[in-house]
């Protein structure tokens, strides 16, 4: 008989809570922010077969000016866009003005990595991003996104072996 009342007591206090908890959880949901908007938008990216796929999170104006372009363009731009994308973004700041959204964006941690390149040798890379978000209909929708890499040799200088002799 304890066993029963014990059971249905915790039932109770955990169905209580889940009505507590449900505003909290679906809260972002129901109102989307301009972070989780980009946070979707940048998965379906990765994950997108066409262009189609992700125009649904850009806004009106970016839309007709894919849309307008010939399909085999747009193709073309499409898979260099996603095969050049950066695959781990994290936000790093953002900033909401009126309808307007401005995402400041780093891949992985932020830090810069050593990348061994065949022409340069080891690099030391560091990408920057940024995203220009307008809010259309109630929704956050993406208009400009851009990145920046920027590469400093960290092999020590060597000479060239066969530069000319001067006399």
């Amino acid at each position: 008989m304890k066993t029963k009342t014990r059971i249905f007591t915790l039932l109770s206090i955990v169905g209580s809570l889940g009505l507590f908890m449900s505003p909290c959880a679906f809260a972002e949901d129901a109102n989307p922010t301009p972070e989780s908007v980009y946070t979707k938008y940048h998965q379906v990216l990765i994950n997108a077969k066409n262009v189609e796929d992700v125009t649904p999170f850009m806004t009106s104006g970016r839309v007709k000016e894919v849309l307008a372009s010939p399909k085999e363009e747009r193709t073309l731009f499409f898979g260099f866009i996603k095969d050049t994308c950066p695959k781990d973004v994290h936000i790093l700041s953002s900033k909401i003005e009126g309808d307007k959204a401005s995402l400041k964006l780093i891949v992985g941690d932020g830090k810069p990595v050593i990348l061994d390149r065949p022409l340069l040798g080891k690099v030391k890379e560091e990408t920057k991003g940024e995203c220009t978000m307008f809010l259309e209909n109630g929704a956050w929708k993406v208009d400009k996104e851009s990145w920046k890499s920027s590469s400093v040799s960290v092999d020590p200088a060597t000479p060239a072996t066969d530069a000319p002799k001067s006399n």
